[in-house]
């Protein structure tokens, strides 16, 4: 497959180090990442669960979206933050580059309706990784821990069809990935996990273990997870072990820090509109109080304030 990653951060990274095994892959991303990939001749993957090294040659690298003008691929994954979707699909849209399918593996809710805005011809597909990755370095994406993607999709005549093909392409190249009928189900499951993970560790500075070793946070995690609970059974989805499964995944990652924290920690934005955010908006639209989760996305909100004017005296 002819492929463009539209987004080299760390999930971007790690799809075009595994894809471009197979498929004629090219990669979009701004900034030192870019450059030292191109000036090296290579991206370092390291596997953390591993603890391996190797070289991957990248020979499609792009720092200007006007260097793809009126180019056609099979799939474009969109991998940038959530928040940058808009104004990716615009420069792609003014830019006239085209593909019948378009993949987004971003987290949260509304990823859809913006998909939808841009692209209402084309076969829109959703992914939901369990796959941990981050960038230590310019040039060097870690891919932390190995978990399965579910791919389905969303809108388009041949959705389906393209769920099912970018499922196998990720499984011919080492990246455990299923096809499903009902992503809905996985985003629910996905965003939930992240509205409790992602900010708690984004607050308090500590890394997942801090989720399960910090008694003192099991009743907010509760009723977190209640709140959740309560708005995905308004959409007809089912999360009655919500709270099981976020301490859980709380317990096989322990050692890693969340996006959300490693955002904070670099002084960037963060995807917090998308997840606790997305769950006070949805709660009010069915009629769900989600007090908890709007007092995390208050929080939230704050720490990235404060961190800004901190880096910035």
């Amino acid at each position: 497959m002819k492929i463009l990653i539209a987004g080299m951060g760390s999930i971007g990274s790690m799809l075009a180090a595994y894809l471009s095994r197979n498929n004629e892959v090219y990669c979009l991303g701004r900034g030192q990442h870019i450059e030292k990939i191109r000036d090296r001749g290579y991206l370092i993957l390291r596997k953390l669960f591993q603890n391996t090294e190797e070289r991957v040659y990248l020979s499609n690298l792009y720092a200007s979206i006007s260097e793809l003008s009126g180019k056609e691929f099979d799939c474009i994954f969109i991998c940038v933050k959530a928040y940058d979707l808009k104004s990716m699909l615009r420069e792609i849209a003014d830019k006239s580059i085209k593909s019948p399918c378009f993949l987004f593996i971003q987290n949260g809710l509304g990823i859809s309706e913006v998909a939808r805005e841009f692209l209402k011809d084309a076969n829109i597909v959703r992914a939901i990784t369990n796959n941990g990755a981050n960038i230590p370095d310019p040039g060097v994406v870690n891919h932390a821990g190995l978990g399965e993607t579910y791919v389905g999709g969303l809108y388009g005549d041949e959705k389906d069809y393209y769920s099912k093909l970018i499922a196998k392409e990720l499984n011919k190249v080492g990246l455990p990935a299923k096809h499903v009928e009902n992503i809905k189900q996985y985003i629910f499951l996905k965003l939930g996990i992240n509205a409790v993970i992602n900010p708690l560790t984004a607050i308090l500075g500590v890394k997942n273990k801090g989720i399960v070793e910090l008694q003192w946070l099991r009743p907010i995690i509760k009723k977190i997870c209640i709140e959740i609970m309560e708005v995905a059974k308004k959409e007809g989805v089912d999360l009655s072990n919500l709270e099981e499964i976020v301490l859980e995944v709380a317990r096989k990652t322990r050692e890693n820090k969340s996006s959300m924290l490693q955002d904070i920690i670099k002084g960037k934005r963060t995807e917090i509109d998308y997840i606790n955010g997305a769950i006070v908006r949805l709660g009010r639209e069915l009629n769900v109080k989600t007090p908890f989760n709007e007092l995390i996305y208050y929080l939230v909100k704050a720490r990235e304030e404060s961190f800004t004017k901190i880096i910035s005296k």
